[in-house]
């Protein structure tokens, strides 16, 4: 795929998704309450896969690119418009002015314009407060790549995306009421991506402490599902998420928004299966 992401997501795992999805193997269904730039979605292997986030715009998105025909109408569109500034302009002021039409089935024109302010903006902005303000991500050297190029290949990826979100169904609620209708068997799997403690205060769905408390305490009822959480290495999380009975701590080492290495830590109920070990569904 030559985009690992639908949306560049501000803290997105996209170096991570092969581990998550092995530390999520064999499960048949697996929930993502947290979705985001859906990075890890792509790398999971299961039947069922349920698709979860409060950001309106990025879940319209992916449920246009699931279907055949909104995904060919938004191809033809994205490819036809110049890569240009007032082109990303006109995108940024309908998306703060408007939200999707139709949650149920998708809405083309909101899908359009969300998609161009993804990726002809400044990356690694989406799902941030200030992710519709911002110029043209312009190269004035030959340095790095192109921007250009970065905005034709993410649309030439939506074709294999479009594969991937085929098998996903998808909400668009707050997390917990989410988590609330997750089923604890030995066959779920439930992969948790929330904003981490300080930098969640960036997103345009906030995170608080209190938020971080409940889930921690909603995550610890899950006694057969598989969970996999991830977060950077924080007093809150080690807090919350002891390493030792219930929780197991794999460091795994992410990249920042520049590409430099970072620490980060897969939290997971029971043994890890790297490797090909298996779950004990305690």
């Amino acid at each position: 795929m030559p985009v690992r992401a639908l949306a560049p997501w501000f803290g997105a795992g996209r170096t991570i998704a092969p581990l998550v999805a092995e530390e999520l193997a064999g499960c048949k269904w697996v929930g993502v309450p947290f979705a985001g730039g859906m990075s890890e979605v792509a790398a999971i292997d299961a039947r069922s896969i349920a698709v979860n986030d409060l950001h309106r715009h990025v879940i319209n998105l992916a449920r246009v690119v699931a279907d055949g025909a909104m995904r060919r109408e938004l191809l033809k569109r994205l490819t036809r418009v110049p890569f240009h500034p007032e082109i990303l302009s006109e995108s940024q002021g309908w998306c703060r002015d408007n939200a999707p039409a139709c949650m149920d089935h998708g809405d083309p024109l909101a899908a359009y314009h969300y998609f161009v302010c993804c990726w002809m903006g400044r990356s690694h902005k989406a799902g941030c407060r200030d992710e519709f303000s911002g110029s043209l991500s312009t190269r004035w050297n030959a340095n790095g790549g192109d921007s250009n190029t970065r905005y034709r290949s993410a649309v030439r990826g939506l074709v294999e995306w479009g594969r991937i979100m085929r098998r996903c169904s998808f909400t668009s609620m707050d997390a917990f009421e989410f988590l609330q209708n997750c089923p604890d068997t030995r066959e779920t799997g439930i992969y948790i991506d929330a904003p981490w403690p300080d930098d969640g205060a960036k997103y345009r769905h906030g995170f608080t402490e209190a938020d971080h408390r409940r889930l921690a305490a909603c995550l610890a009822e899950f006694s057969r599902a598989r969970v996999v959480i991830r977060f950077g290495d924080h007093p809150l999380i080690r807090e919350l998420y002891p390493d030792g009975v219930r929780w197991t701590w794999i460091p795994v080492e992410g990249r920042t928004q520049t590409n430099q290495a970072k620490p980060e830590v897969l939290i997971v109920n029971g043994p890890s299966r790297a490797g090909g070990g298996m779950f004990d569904g305690r």
